[in-house]
């Protein structure tokens, strides 16, 4: 991660998915190093056999457009379905005065508690700023379980009591356990 002084630069983000295999990484990279960009944040995972990858670049006007034209060539090369798309600054799109908040769920794994946590925040108008879930085999009876770890911005003029309240529906309606704490440092 960098922080550029250079106002000229944008921001973009690329998503790419493809077949996983050594290597995706490393040729992604390698092009937008390249043309001068600069990688500020990014996401990868292993789905299925699937890998996706997600990043917030920044370049200049002229190192997009080369990116841009040689992102082809990539996709042929190594297999993947790449998205390159213009983007705001981050802190230009994050709500001002909203408090960052960490949300945790853990249940026996069911269909609908994504749905159903996300649902909730949404009729309150809470942001998900990250999310990632994961289901696994419980030890010893081998159960499958899901746990989410959710980063969300709140509006500062909602009640933290609410949120909390329908966080308690939800629990009690997806027999899940649901942990919200205040997120320290921002």
């Amino acid at each position: 991660m960098s922080n550029h002084s250079d106002t000229s630069r944008r921001f973009f983000v690329l998503s790419a998915l493809g077949s996983d295999r050594p290597g995706i990484v490393a040729e992604v990279t390698e092009l937008l190093q390249e043309h001068g960009c600069n990688v500020e944040e990014s996401r990868m995972s292993i789905l299925g056999g699937e890998f996706g990858l997600l990043m917030l670049v920044s370049a200049s006007e002229g190192s997009a457009k080369s990116v841009s034209e040689h992102i082809s060539e990539l996709e042929a090369s190594g297999g993947l379905e790449i998205r390159w798309k213009s983007t705001e600054a981050p802190q230009e799109h994050r709500t001002p005065g909203a408090i960052p908040y960490q949300v945790k769920a853990y249940a026996i794994d069911h269909e609908g508690i994504i749905h159903a946590i996300s649902e909730a925040l949404s009729n309150m108008k809470v942001n998900i700023v990250t999310a990632s879930t994961t289901s696994y085999p419980a030890p010893i009876s081998g159960t499958p379980l899901f746990q989410m770890e959710m980063a969300i911005d709140v509006p500062k003029d909602l009640e933290l009591a609410e949120v909390r309240q329908q966080m308690h529906l939800v629990a009690r309606n997806q027999d899940a356990d649901i942990d919200i704490s205040f997120v320290e440092g921002h």
